[in-house]
């Protein structure tokens, strides 16, 4: 327990610098959870006995690093401005071409790599890559407020797996889905929510009334805990799925008493998405 604490003492006080610091810095950083997450969601599935490509890990890093560049809404977003065409997007033309060549790489290597294995080439890049470029998107969604609701985001999920931890094992009776993740119980779950509910409308009273940030209006804030008390818990649940699956116990061994980047970041990569999404629907931002 006390690795596990030092541990998640040390990874914030790199986070948080990293967020705030932001630029080439968050961009080296988001790039290299990429990589490693990839390696690591690759690797779970090579226990398996599946083959992912995983050279085509290189070819999502390096859409990643173009988003990033070119400053893109999203993942699925690179645009260019042509003399000829206007502005293009990038992502459509180099997607499917990747994609088109990993799956011609089938029938040349048809005894040693079959259909799944392109699907689950093709997921990682999705599950891993995809959801992590959207650190950036909230990051840069306010000048003056995207550092906030980037932890707004991150702290709602933070607070989500707290307190279904510590409501858990107060409380916990009844198991939640017991086939995928054995200790996960319904007390915790709903304690987990609730917490993230309270704690969020709390740091948004904090921002809205001392001046800090009041972009946002103060009622999204209990709204924004409840996405993360939900998206958070799912994000977990699908990381949990998938090495139950693959029948390994961590996704790897990097961060000591947290596993793998995977196991650190799964409910982030849920709950920051979402987040993102509800706010450009009302207004916030616009990047």
């Amino acid at each position: 327990m006390k690795q596990r604490v030092l541990s998640a003492l040390v990874i914030s006080a790199i986070g948080v610098s990293v967020i705030i610091i932001g630029g080439i810095v968050l961009d080296i950083v988001l790039l290299l959870l990429a990589t490693v997450g990839l390696f690591e969601f690759y690797s779970a599935f090579s226990k398996k006995g599946y083959s992912p490509f995983k050279i085509f890990s290189l070819v999502y890093i390096v859409i990643f690093a173009l988003m990033l560049f070119f400053n893109g809404k999203s993942y699925m977003e690179i645009f260019v401005n042509t003399k000829k065409f206007g502005q293009i997007n990038l992502f459509t033309p180099i997607f499917l071409l990747s994609t088109m060549v990993l799956l011609a790489l089938l029938v040349f290597r048809f005894e040693k790599n079959n259909v799944l294995d392109a699907a689950i080439t093709i997921f990682g890049g999705f599950y891993v890559v995809m959801l992590l470029s959207y650190f950036d998107k909230l990051r840069y969604i306010s000048e003056d407020g995207g550092i906030c609701l980037l932890f707004i985001a991150i702290g709602g999920a933070v607070m989500t797996d707290t307190f279904a931890l510590f409501v858990g094992k107060a409380f916990g009776k009844k198991k939640l889905i017991p086939s995928v993740s054995p200790k996960k119980t319904v007390a915790g779950s709903i304690g987990g929510f609730l917490g993230s509910v309270i704690i969020i409308s709390i740091a948004g009273a904090i921002l809205y009334f001392t001046g800090f940030y009041t972009e946002l209006a103060i009622y999204h804030y209990p709204v924004l805990g409840g996405i993360t008390g939900i998206t958070a818990q799912i994000g977990d649940l699908v990381a949990s799925s998938i090495k139950r699956f693959t029948g390994v116990k961590d996704f790897g061994k990097l961060i000591p008493g947290h596993g793998g980047i995977l196991d650190r970041v799964d409910s982030y990569i849920f709950s920051v998405p979402v987040v993102y999404y509800y706010l450009l629907i009302f207004g916030i931002g616009g990047v």
